[in-house]
């Protein structure tokens, strides 16, 4: 553990914190495209025990997404209240994530943000994330696509 004093805990994200992570997230800037309950319960059944949020006294103050697929992970809507900033909660819900990851022999984690959203891209830069420059990311909306 770092200097920062841990006095919060962390455990896998549940169906049943749909209201309190998505309330986070809509206060976060930089967030988009959250997930429909629906969408929510399909990704942490595929997912099991990968996805994590940080709490202190039954109060929320993160959330992750995350989870693979059999190659590569991948982490979304990484998210830390504006109480709990700097006391080391996103560092640790990373390395929640990550070590999750790598007992499951995933080599790699991959995770996007917003170009504009700087805060982020700092924060991923500290944990040793790199910037790619060599991919550009394309997307069909499904629902949209006959």
């Amino acid at each position: 553990m770092n200097a920062i004093e841990q006095s919060y805990d962390l455990r896998p994200l549940k169906i049943a914190d749909f209201e309190q992570i998505t309330s986070l997230w809509r206060s976060t800037d930089g967030m988009s495209q959250l997930e429909s309950p629906k969408e929510l319960q399909q990704f942490l059944e595929r997912n099991p025990n990968s996805s994590v949020l940080a709490e202190e006294n039954g109060v929320l103050l993160g959330a992750i997404l995350c989870g693979h697929d059999g190659r590569r992970g991948y982490m979304y809507h990484a998210a830390v209240s504006a109480y709990a900033r700097g006391r080391g909660v996103g560092r640790a819900m990373v390395e929640y994530c990550t070590g999750h990851l790598k007992n499951l022999g995933i080599q790699r984690v991959t995770l996007f943000t917003l170009d504009d959203n700087c805060p982020a891209k700092e924060f991923w830069k500290h944990l040793g994330f790199r910037q790619r420059k060599d991919i550009t990311q394309f997307a069909l909306d499904l629902k949209n696509f006959d």
